[in-house]
């Protein structure tokens, strides 16, 4: 701003802004810090450095010594909230996927439900209310309350609760199972915790999908999990069969209900196995209602075998060793309990992640699947990738003691009975009488059935067409049955015998190919079994190894009564009975 400018507005500076503006620093106000001065610099890192409540100093973080050393304190780093930690209840679950489970606050004596809530003061007023009968009022909230309701609200509500307690579960909006649930997870001391378990399984089981939102279905889900979490309560597998998958679907401790214990095994199984295996063995073709006990029996008996065993049991865990493996996570419990829970506890729960034992389970499940097909006397097994030594020790062990493979004889006697079971009630008209081999009675049928013949031509055909070399057939047929008499060496059942097996032998890949194509052009692959090369033909197919084979023993089964391939340990490779005939 000029002179003149200034003058012209007299003494008034409002217009200068030289003092707003950013100041250039004069280059010999910079300080300059010599090598020496940095080298005399001396950091420590000490538990007992003092505190500073200013960031503006750190006086109180220095020290100079009498050598003109400078020492610099530099507190450690610590989060306030782990500071403050205390571990309120901790045990170890008897579920073999979860290692430990801690309760934490910030201060030791901390309360899940202050007392002073208002909703703990609403609770202790209305739990043993007598209720009367009341028509049904409609309520909706999100994070419902007993202080929200209505004089109709809440006689609907003591009344719905009554009946439920009773094991009538009535017509009920969404916000009043909510309340009841909120009011069974805040179940204290002097309260029995397993009727309220029981209660919140009652209610997950009897309100399906077509009652209630599934996201609210989750939530009691979850409530019953933190509950058991919190009062060291194992899972109520029992009392949640014919739930479904809701149990482990997007759930935060999919583990807590896969509970792999001794008395839960069974029960886990039936609820979980999609999520702990990627290979469900009930949709075997060979899972039929006849065999559905057998399969379950041996199956869970395996999974037992495998999990009881200390060294198969870690084999399967090592694959969640590291970040992503066997974790520690933190939750709030009772999440959705919005202004009710106190939120300075926590859960802190170290456990084996199912995502990455999937892999190993599901290979144990098929191998054990292919256990039982030998035990059966079935010889198509599954095409298992790979299995841990310890695992297959583990399994071995079981199925040789209480379900060893079927002998070879009792396999072929197997094989008899059921052809034998597989005939068919006309079959009957077909049978021929066991007699003994008779020259003069073969010459004695043929004839009858060339008159018969003869009597059918005559019927059907003109008077001037008749064929008389039908006629005279009878006579054709006498010289090769006369050979038996007049050569002694010459044997008719063995003759029957060889044209039987060499006509049984005969064409089997031609049939096969008949029926599926180019398909059939893997048994080719077989004779000398190249796991690249079945692989190969299968990509080009867009189908896997246990299809093309499956699809290729049917069509054998049909075919010859038997199947024709077999895994020999990554590919596929054909019967030695039948490896002659092709």
């Amino acid at each position: 701003m000029s002179e003149n400018e200034k003058n012209s507005f007299g003494s008034d500076d409002f217009w200068n802004l030289d003092e707003y503006a950013k100041k250039k620093p004069i280059p010999s106000q910079i300080k300059q810090f010599s090598k020496s001065a940095t080298e005399s610099t001396e950091i420590r890192e000490a538990d007992n450095a003092p505190q500073v409540k200013s960031s503006f100093s750190d006086s109180k973080l220095s020290k100079n010594d009498n050598d003109g050393t400078i020492t610099r304190f530099i507190p450690p780093h610590r989060d306030a909230v782990y500071a403050k930690k205390h571990v309120l209840f901790e045990y170890e679950p008897q579920n073999p996927l979860i290692k430990s489970v801690k309760i934490c606050a910030d201060k030791a004596d901390e309360k899940l439900f202050p007392d002073t809530n208002l909703f703990m003061r609403e609770r202790r007023a209305l739990l043993n209310r007598k209720a009367t009968e009341a028509p049904h009022a409609t309520y909706y909230s999100y994070s419902p309350r007993y202080s929200q309701m209505s004089r109709a609200q809440l006689s609907y509500y003591l009344w719905w609760r009554e009946n439920t307690r009773n094991g009538i579960f009535m017509k009920a909006d969404e916000s009043y199972i909510i309340l009841y649930a909120y009011e069974l997870a805040a179940t204290g001391e002097g309260e029995d915790k397993q009727a309220a378990l029981d209660m919140l399984c009652a209610i997950l089981k009897n309100y399906t999908e077509k009652d209630i939102n599934v996201v609210f279905r989750m939530m009691i889900r979850d409530i019953i999990c933190d509950f058991c979490l919190i009062h060291g309560l194992s899972a109520p597998l029992d009392q949640l069969s014919g739930v479904g998958r809701i149990l482990t679907a997007n759930a935060f401790l999919p583990e807590f209900f896969i509970d792999l214990s001794e008395n839960n095994r069974m029960l886990a199984m039936d609820l979980g196995l999609s999520a702990l295996s990627m290979y469900d063995y009930r949709k075997s073709k060979f899972y039929t209602p006849e065999t559905s006990e057998l399969f379950k029996k041996v199956m869970n008996g395996a999974l037992s075998a495998m999990i009881g065993d200390e060294n198969a049991f870690n084999a399967i865990t090592s694959f969640t060793n590291g970040v992503y493996g066997c974790v520690t996570s933190e939750r709030r419990p009772f999440a959705r309990m919005i202004n009710i829970v106190n939120r300075s506890i926590r859960f802190e729960i170290t456990y084996y992640q199912i995502s990455n034992i999937q892999s190993a389970v599901t290979d144990a499940m098929r191998y054990s699947e292919n256990k039982l097909r030998e035990h059966m006397g079935i010889k198509n097994k599954l095409h298992i990738m790979s299995i841990n030594p310890s695992v297959k020790s583990a399994l071995d062990r079981f199925f040789e003691e209480n379900y060893p493979a079927m002998p070879v004889i009792d396999k072929r006697r197997r094989s008899a009975k059921i052809a034998e079971e597989e005939s068919h009630d006309y079959d009957r008209f077909y049978d021929v009488p066991k007699t003994e081999l008779s020259p003069e009675r073969a010459i004695q049928i043929e004839r009858e059935s060339w008159s018969t013949t003869k009597i059918l031509t005559e019927a059907f055909a003109d008077e001037n067409e008749v064929d008389t070399t039908v006629l005279n057939a009878p006579e054709l047929i006498i010289e090769p049955i006369s050979e038996s008499k007049q050569n002694p060496d010459y044997n008719i059942e063995e003759k029957t015998a060889s044209a039987t097996e060499s006509s049984s032998g005969d064409g089997i890949f031609d049939k096969i190919q008949l029926e599926l194509g180019e398909l059939a052009d893997f048994i080719k692959l077989c004779i000398s079994p190249s796991p690249t090369e079945q692989r190969r033909f299968a990509s080009t197919h867009s189908l896997s190894l246990d299809e093309i084979s499956d699809r290729i023993n049917e069509c054998a089964v049909d075919v010859f009564g038997d199947i024709l391939l077999e895994d020999v340990g990554g590919a596929y490779g054909i019967l030695e009975d039948y490896m002659d005939q092709l």
